[in-house]
């Protein structure tokens, strides 16, 4: 009886220390940038640049592979010629990634000539695309861009493809390009209540605010060129020629640019090679959101959709968007501030209802600013919205939030209508990241965030993910939807299951 106590004792203090070991980590710290010129960096300068941290410490890359030379490894960097590279460091069995594009100092600037004969007077309900030429015109089309053509939104009507689209060395301006608010300027009485950056909300007058303005250090990270943010969409900018302050707040209700209101069907058919590289966004303005001041854009096949849409049957090979544009003014590539993109949509919004069925995305990288999601980035749509049989391959990664199927969704309240998110039979393959978590900033697997949850129910059904999930906070879920302060009854989540690694 001792010796079986012995032996009882020394496999349950084995087990108890094994089970309590500290699980070893492995993250990025300081990101690679998404897109690089050829030849513009050695690989030491890279290790270097960038940071990871091993076990809760720091360390930049070239630390860490001399201070664990047989644990840390790192192969994929080569920008020695054009093309997309994936980056892998190691260390022990964990693994972390990041995927890049090399670019030529010369952007391409291959853009189809575009055709306009297939919509003939634009009284017809069904149109077909047959090539690339053909989507160029109907993207001029929605954007207002095409010669002797009044700007058409399509509501109400069908667009189909009839072959694959090859976009591969091209340049793609979204069909429906534009920003996803609008700015509006206003008085300093409407400021009232609504200044929440502790450095100005103090100030009673608005000689005490413009005061503090001018004494304000232009530095600041949460600023942008001139703009100063004030709080939740509010910003201000001192007029040069009138030496004047004014005011400006960013309507989440509204959108500068164009948007497509229609029906998109594949047919079954490929978009080949959709990227956002050499792309110079034609709206391109400067909004405050709820923490900071940017100048960004929307980004996909639509940049912008609004009503009753359907966008379907459908697949997205080699996505390419590497977070970077072609800035004509300083003649170089520059970072860009991509709030709202995904393959098949960036930004939904306006009375309706959402359908994205048969979307499927099985290569490619995204990288944006915030709300980035494989298929859709943001949704505003007052309506119902349906996000069924579809399926992400592409890697994600977002300052914000960040989601396999889509980043974003806020329920708009909508009279008395009851809503309906419902995801179904959707499949995440990808390795999704979020580089800021935050509040409600941060990783999942199909979904990062649900706004206005009050309005609408939302429902997971026959959902699965296989990709690993960084930056998530919801560790005790299933990680479909990253809802870190999820209240019970909000979500029905049925024959849905996560396989991939929650950190």
């Amino acid at each position: 009886m001792k010796k079986l106590l012995i032996v009882l004792f020394f496999m349950f203090a084995l087990f108890y220390f094994t089970g309590c070991a500290e699980l070893e980590t492995l993250e990025w710290k300081t990101l690679p940038d998404s897109v690089y010129v050829k030849d513009s960096m050695s690989e030491e300068q890279f290790t270097k640049s960038v940071s990871i941290i091993i076990n809760g410490n720091e360390y930049t890359l070239a630390k860490a592979l001399e201070k664990f030379p047989d644990d840390v490894t790192f192969v994929g960097f080569d920008v020695s010629q054009k093309g997309v590279g994936t980056i892998i460091v190691k260390y022990k069995s964990l693994s972390i990634f990041w995927s890049y594009q090399v670019v030529e100092e010369e952007v391409p600037v291959e853009v189809e000539e575009p055709n306009y004969d297939w919509y003939g007077d634009g009284l017809a309900t069904t149109y077909t695309l047959k090539n690339e030429r053909d989507l160029y015109g109907f993207a001029n089309i929605v954007n207002g861009k095409a010669e002797e053509i009044d700007a058409d939104d399509f509501a109400g009507k069908t667009v189909k493809l009839a072959g694959d689209i090859y976009l591969t060395g091209r340049i793609w301006v979204p069909i429906g390009e534009g920003v996803r608010k609008e700015v509006k300027e206003v008085q300093f009485a409407d400021l009232e209540g609504k200044i929440t950056r502790s450095e100005f909300k103090d100030c009673l007058s608005q000689s005490e605010l413009e005061e503090a303005l001018e004494d304000h250090d232009p530095e600041k990270n949460i600023d942008y060129d001139g703009y100063i943010y004030l709080g939740e969409y509010y910003f201000a900018k001192k007029e040069v020629n009138t030496n004047t302050w004014k005011y400006f707040y960013s309507d989440n209700d509204g959108v500068t640019g164009n948007y497509f209101a229609g029906t998109f069907d594949g047919q079954g058919h490929k978009i080949i090679g959709l990227s956002d590289i050499g792309y110079t966004p034609f709206h391109s303005i400067v909004y405050a959101n709820k923490a900071r001041i940017l100048k960004a854009y929307t980004f996909g096949l639509f940049g912008i959709v609004s009503g009753n849409v359907t966008i379907k049957n459908l697949t997205f090979e080699n996505v390419q968007v590497v977070g970077a544009y072609y800035d004509t003014e300083e003649d170089a590539l520059v970072k860009a501030e991509i709030d709202s993109v995904g393959a098949a949509v960036g930004y939904a919004f306006g009375e309706g209802n959402l359908v994205i069925e048969n979307v499927k995305v099985p290569s490619g990288f995204i990288t944006g600013v915030d709300a980035v999601g494989g298929i859709v980035g943001r949704i505003y749509t007052e309506g119902n919205i349906t996000l069924k049989n579809l399926q992400n391959r592409a890697n994600i990664t977002s300052g914000g939030h960040a989601g396999g199927i889509a980043g974003y969704v806020a329920l708009q309240e909508h009279e008395s209508l009851i809503r309906k998110l419902e995801f179904i039979n959707d499949y995440n393959y990808g390795n999704i990241i979020s580089t800021n978590v935050s509040g409600s900033k941060a990783a999942g697997a199909i979904l990062n965030y649900v706004g206005g949850k009050q309005y609408g129910t939302v429902k997971f059904d026959g959902c699965y993910n296989f990709g690993n999930i960084t930056g998530c906070r919801d560790y005790k879920g299933m990680g479909l939807v990253n809802q870190y302060e999820r209240e019970e009854g909000k979500y029905e989540i049925t024959n849905s299951y996560n396989y991939g690694t929650l950190k």
